[in-house]
C-alpha cells in the first residue's frame, strides 16, 4: 500500500509519498519527496486575507502533488494546512476554491493537532525518552510539546514563527541592527511564554529535542563551524545535538552579517532572510525553558501524518473478519485510498449500530454487505472520476470477492453504486431486477454509506459520530472532528437518508461547545 500526505505552511508545502513494509506495523519506506516554497506568509493582505497570489501558489503546488502521488500509485494525498490558512479570515474559503481546482482539500487544522502529529513525526526520526520537550519552528507559528516515549501529553501553539517575526521586526540600517532586531524578538518570545513556561521548563532527566528546517541549518552550521563535514555529506543532521551555547554563539555571527551576506554562512544558504529571527526565537524559547542541549529531528508533521494513516488502515483491517480482509485486499487491487475507505467504512458501521439500537430492523447480512459497500465504494476510479459509481459496480460484479455468494456481491455492488449521484429509482434496470426485500436493503444501506462518505469528505480521517437519536420525524445526528467541507458533505448527501429514514440533521459538537 503506497500513501501519500502534504502539508501546507506559512514558509513551504512538503509532499511524502511513502509505502507501507509487509509486517512491520507502522514501518513504511519513502518513495519520494517534494517540496515547493510556496511562501504564503508573503501573501497575506493588510487584514491578514491570503491574497489571489498566495491562492494560485497553493493551487499550483497541490496540483503538482496529485500528479506525482498518482504517478508514484499512491492515488489520494491527505493534505493538512497549518498556521497561514488557520489564521487567515478566508482560509476556509481559500481551501474550498482550491479543492474544486485541484481535487485535494488542504484541512486546516489546530495547533494543538498540529504539535501532536509532529510529535509522532518526531518519535519515528529519534529515540525519545520518559520525558520530552519538542520545539517545532514553522513559519507562522512555533509550537511546543511535552510527552514520554509513545505520545504527546500536553501542546502549546505560541504565534512566533519565524517569517512573522521577520516581518513584525524588520531590520534597520545601523551597525547594531541585527542585535537588535535578536532582542526585540526575544522581548516578545519571553512575553509570550512567561505564562505557560513551567508546563514546558526543564525537569531532571528532560530531553530538548528540534523540528524544522530552520532547525536543521542551525545544526548543519553549527557542525561546520566546529570543523565537521556538511550535513549533504554526512547524509542529514537527524540525531545531531548541540548546546545553547553554540546556539548562542551562532545567532551571535548571524547578527553581525548584513542581510545579504547570511545566505553565506555554510549551513543557511536557502534560510538567509530569516535566518536572524528564526534563530532568535528558537534560542530565546530553549533559555526560557531552561535547556541546555539539543537534539535535531528530521522527522515533523507530514512523517507523523504518514504514521497516524498507516495505523489507521492496520486498525481497521485486524478489526476485519477474514472475508471482509479479502474485500479490503481486492480495494488495494483497484488502487483505493484504503484510509479514506475504511474511514468510511467504520463511520458506516458506527451509524448502523446506532440505527439498530433506535429501534430500526435490518437482515442479519447488512452489516456485512454494508461495510464491503464502503471499502469498494471509490473502486471505480481506477476506470475515471467521472461515473466512478456505475465502473465501481462493474468491478464488484467481476472482481472475484472470496466468501460472498452472487446474490451478496450484486447487493454489495449496488450499495455501493448508490454512494454518490442519483437515487435508486425505477428507470435504473439492475435496481429494478432485484427483489422488493432486497431494493430496499440497497436504498437504506446506501443511505447510510452516503452520509457515512459526506462525513469524510475532506478525507481527514478524523470525523466522529457522538450521538445519533430520533428527532420528531428525523434524526438529530451529533458529530465531531469535522470540517466545513465535511458538514457540507453531510448535507449534499443526506437525501438517500432522508427518504429512507426521515430528515436528518446534523450538530457539529465544536459548534455547540462555543455557543
Amino acid at each position: 500500500m503506497r500513501v501519500a500526505v502534504a502539508d501546507v505552511g506559512t514558509n513551504s508545502s512538503h509532499l511524502l509519498i511513502a509505502e507501507a513494509l509487509p509486517g512491520d506495523a507502522g514501518g513504511f519506506r519513502v518513495i519520494d519527496t517534494l517540496k515547493d516554497r510556496t511562501r504564503l506568509g508573503e501573501c497575506l493582505d493588510t487584514r491578514g486575507e491570503l491574497t489571489p497570489e498566495g491562492e494560485e501558489r497553493l493551487a499550483s503546488a497541490l496540483t503538482r502533488f496529485r500528479e506525482l502521488a498518482a504517478s508514484a500509485g499512491a492515488g489520494d494525498v491527505r493534505v493538512y494546512a497549518t498556521s497561514a490558512l488557520r489564521e487567515a479570515p478566508n482560509g476556509a474559503e481559500v481551501a474550498e476554491r482550491v479543492r474544486q481546482r485541484t481535487g485535494l482539500y488542504p484541512a486546516v487544522i489546530s495547533g494543538v493537532r498540529e504539535g501532536e502529529l509532529t510529535y509522532l513525526g518526531v518519535r519515528e526520526a529519534v529515540e525519545l525518552g520518559p520525558d520530552n520537550v519538542l520545539l517545532d519552528l514553522g513559519g507562522g507559528s512555533l509550537e511546543f510539546v511535552r510527552g514520554a516515549e509513545e505520545r504527546a501529553a500536553d501542546v502549546l501553539s505560541l504565534p512566533l514563527g519565524a517569517i512573522r517575526m521577520t516581518r513584525a521586526f524588520p531590520e534597520g540600517d545601523g551597525k547594531n541592527a541585527g542585535r537588535d532586531v535578536a532582542d526585540a524578538v526575544a522581548r516578545q518570545v519571553r512575553e509570550l511564554l512567561r505564562p505557560h513556561a513551567g508546563r514546558f521548563a526543564a525537569r531532571p532527566g528532560t530531553q530538548f529535542f528540534l523540528s524544522s528546517g530552520t532547525a536543521e541549518a542551525a545544526a548543519d552550521a553549527i557542525a561546520q563551524r566546529r570543523g565537521g563535514r556538511p550535513a549533504e555529506a554526512a547524509g542529514g543532521v537527524n540525531g545531531e545535538r548541540f548546546t545553547l551555547t553554540e546556539l548562542a554563539d551562532l545567532l551571535a555571527h548571524v547578527a553581525r552579517l548584513r542581510p545579504a551576506q547570511r545566505a553565506r554562512v555554510p549551513g543557511l544558504e536557502r534560510r538567509g532572510d530569516t535566518i536572524l529571527a528564526a534563530l532568535s526565537v528558537l534560542h530565546a524559547a530553549l533559555d526560557a525553558l531552561g535547556a541546555r542541549e539539543v537534539t535535531v529531528s528530521e522527522g515533523a508533521l507530514r512523517e507523523g501524518m504518514l504514521i497516524e494513516e498507516l495505523a489507521q488502515v492496520q486498525t481497521f483491517s485486524l478489526a476485519l473478519s477474514t472475508r471482509q480482509r479479502s474485500v479490503l485486499a481486492t480495494a488495494g487491487r483497484f488502487g483505493v485510498n484504503l484510509s479514506h475507505a475504511g474511514q468510511v467504512a467504520e463511520l458506516s458501521r458506527e451509524l448502523f449500530d446506532r440505527l439498530l439500537a433506535a429501534g430500526e430492523t435490518f437482515p442479519p447480512p447488512a452489516r456485512s454487505l454494508l461495510t464491503a459497500a464502503a471499502v469498494l465504494h471509490e473502486a471505480g476510479q481506477i476506470v475515471s472520476q467521472s461515473s466512478h459509481h456505475k465502473h465501481g459496480a462493474y468491478l464488484i460484479r467481476h472482481a472475484g470477492l472470496r466468501g460472498f455468494g452472487p446474490q451478496d456481491i450484486e447487493l454489495i455492488a449496488q450499495i455501493a453504486r448508490y454512494h454518490r449521484k442519483s437515487l435508486p429509482k425505477p428507470s435504473h434496470p439492475d435496481y429494478v431486477a432485484l427483489a422488493p426485500a432486497d431494493r430496499a436493503l440497497v436504498a437504506r444501506l446506501a443511505g447510510i454509506l452516503r452520509v457515512a462518505d459526506g462525513l469524510d469528505r475532506a478525507h481527514t480521517g478524523l470525523a466522529r459520530v457522538d450521538d445519533l437519536r430520533r428527532q420528531g420525524q428525523g434524526w438529530q445526528l451529533r458529530v465531531s472532528g469535522v470540517t466545513p467541507l465535511d458538514l457540507a458533505g453531510v448535507g449534499e448527501k443526506g437525501d438517500l437518508w432522508a427518504r429512507e429514514f426521515g430528515p436528518l440533521s446534523v450538530q457539529n459538537a465544536a459548534e455547540a461547545k462555543a455557543t
